[in-house]
């Protein structure tokens, strides 16, 4: 038999085209549950969704009334998390996914919310999504997840749902408030006029005018309050510089950001200062090694010594490892001082040319030169969402959002979320620990019901000891058959963000913080001696990271939080708030976050999945 060649065997041979009848009759399967494949995600969420206790959401409808039947919270609630699983956040395009999408139709049984009970819904219940994402951080955990072995902790920026060019400065601020006040005195006479003492109910013509004004006081209140509480700092905030210089000379701080309103250029100094110390300690310590070699030689062709072992050693005071790294600093704390000091000539010339412009956005902005010597930014509020704060972005950008910190454990499981307005991760460490350890102390005991249910429950209780809230060593458990002793929080892992002495000598649990990018950790070394007893807490993290043991611990912060921080922003599209105000953004990050859980529960054994919704 003979085949036709293939560059033969295109399009153009074949029989003809598929007939397309649109006119069919067909009948679907009376079942609905034979539209979906029993392995299908939707009957997962819908078994652990009926786990769920919603008596806090139940309780808010008050059922037996004449009007219109509520929709099950259940069924909404497996809505909103198999949208979010999506990527869908539109309470429009769930809406319209309810009449189009088959697995949307099996959750919602054939109805069709409308798109403001959906967001009516998710804004009613907003308090409730911080208990929900415990209870199902507990399922996961009984599944088998959540290894404590180590946590990472990472903050991630979001666009907030308002633009940067709406935040504005305080005099702006209350020549606004001035005249929207003063347009709303000038409009009671005609209010009183058109709507009498009966009307209860504020117009809706109006309703636009009032939160305007509301968003605007509640901007200048915080404008003012940031002003005060700088001008009270002043001193204190003069010594900060200060100490961080002298810590910059002495190399205890040589890597990290510098504090905010610190001049750039002395910083730039005083690290080219302390790069220049180190080398000339490395090249002294280089002349001695040579020194004693050479002595070492000398004894040995005078016959009263054995042999040097001479190998790669070399003789020239400016080669070796460690005065070549302290080379390396000083060519960098170089660049760095030159960078500083033409964005500082730029800023002066800029200074002199630029005159205050009125952008469409609303806000008076001027020169940008805000890094000068001892001066700070300018405080700024966002008339649009006063909550959200002005950050730089990933990209290097500026971003008009919040920032997102996670807690993640060894297996991708979120243990935490928090978003806080603070774009610098420095200060979140103290108040992440606690949020970490109850979090992680909730996962050990539902793990350990799970192992052992016939102790009832884990024999671990929070309580305080000298290393901070819930830590207990394993010695300490009085249930020496329970496997809990075999699995506790281990060690907290944190990015250059977060190195500061503050949050090293920070009680809780154990920790490694890298002092820079993974550039500047120090390598590897085997033969590294360890620090005297005295040493201050800086010094014991770099031997830590130093050792074989700290960096490979330390190596897998990226890969157990980074991942996370992509899912979050890929999987369930959270790359810009769809609410406004922190607490609506947080239920938000919240309901993410349990999506994200509940994807690694769904890809679990159909058999630990059984058992964990058994329990």
């Amino acid at each position: 038999m003979e085949f036709a060649p293939l560059e033969l065997l295109d399009e153009s041979m074949a029989k003809g085209f598929r007939r397309i009848d649109r006119d069919q009759q067909f009948l679907l399967p009376v079942d609905m549950r034979e539209w979906l494949p029993q392995d299908h995600v939707v009957w997962t969420l819908l078994e652990v969704v009926d786990h769920l206790d919603l008596s806090t959401i139940e309780s808010r409808y008050a059922l037996g009334g004449t009007g219109r039947r509520a929709y099950d919270p259940r069924m909404m609630l497996a809505l909103l998390i198999y949208a979010y699983a999506d990527g869908v956040r539109s309470s429009r395009q769930i809406e319209r996914l309810c009449r189009t999408d088959v697995a949307m139709r099996v959750i919602s049984g054939l109805q069709v919310p409308d798109h403001t009970a959906i967001a009516r819904f998710r804004q009613l219940h907003q308090d409730s999504v911080k208990d929900l994402f415990t209870q199902v951080l507990l399922v996961c955990a009984k599944a088998g997840l959540g290894r404590l072995g180590t946590i990472a902790i990472d903050g991630t920026k979001i666009a907030a749902n308002a633009s940067r060019f709406a935040s504005c400065r305080r005099e702006w601020l209350q020549e606004q408030v001035a005249a929207i006040t003063a347009e709303a005195a000038a409009a009671d006479e005609a209010e009183d006029a058109t709507f009498t003492a009966k009307d209860a109910e504020t117009p809706h013509q109006l309703r636009g005018r009032q939160d305007r004004e509301r968003r605007l006081r509640k901007a200048l209140e915080e404008v003012l309050a940031e002003e005060a509480a700088r001008g009270l700092d002043a001193t204190a905030i003069t010594a900060k510089h200060e100490e961080f210089l002298e810590r910059t000379r002495r190399g205890d701080n040589t890597v990290g950001t510098r504090p905010v309103g610190a001049d750039p250029v002395a910083v730039a100094e005083a690290r080219l200062e302390a790069a220049q110390d180190r080398l000339a300690r490395e090249k002294a310590a280089k002349r001695e090694q040579i020194d004693a070699m050479r002595e070492r030689i000398r004894l040995f062709e005078a016959g009263h010594g054995p042999k040097p072992v001479l190998g790669p050693f070399s003789f020239d005071e400016n080669r070796g490892r460690e005065v070549a790294r302290a080379r390396r600093w000083v060519v960098r704390a170089e660049d760095e001082l030159a960078k500083a000091r033409s964005a500082q000539a730029n800023a002066m010339d800029q200074a002199t040319a630029t005159t205050v412009q009125v952008i469409p956005g609303g806000g008076k902005r001027g020169s940008r030169g805000n890094s000068g010597k001892g001066r700070l930014p300018q405080v700024r509020r966002n008339v649009t969402d006063p909550d959200s704060r002005q950050m730089q972005g990933a990209d290097g950008g500026a971003l008009q959002g919040y920032n997102a910190q996670l807690a993640v454990g060894a297996d991708g499981l979120i243990m935490a979320c928090e978003l806080v307005q603070d774009s610098n991760d420095r200060r979140q460490l103290k108040p992440m620990m606690p949020v970490t350890v109850a979090a992680a102390l909730a996962v050990h005991q539902a793990r350990c019901l799970r192992q052992c249910p016939d102790l009832g429950g884990c024999c671990i209780e929070a309580f305080t000891s000298p290393k901070g809230a819930g830590i207990l060593s394993t010695s300490e458990c009085s249930q020496t058959s329970c496997p809990c002793t075999l699995d506790w929080i281990g060690t907290l892992l944190f990015d250059s963000g977060y190195w500061s002495e503050e949050n090293l000598n920070a009680p809780g649990p154990d920790r490694l913080i890298a002092p820079g990018k993974a550039r500047d950790l120090p390598q590897v070394d085997h033969n590294v001696k360890p620090p005297p007893e005295d040493a201050d807490a800086a010094t014991r993290m770099l031997y830590r990271l130093a050792t074989e043991d700290g960096s490979a611990t330390y190596k897998r912060r990226a890969a157990t939080v980074e991942p996370v921080n992509g899912q979050l922003k890929d999987r369930t599209r959270l790359r810009r708030f769809a609410r406004r105000g922190r607490t609506a953004c947080q239920s938000e990050l919240e309901l993410a976050a349990l999506v994200l859980n509940l994807r690694k529960f769904c890809r679990l054994d159909p058999r630990l999945r059984a058992t964990a919704l058994a329990a």
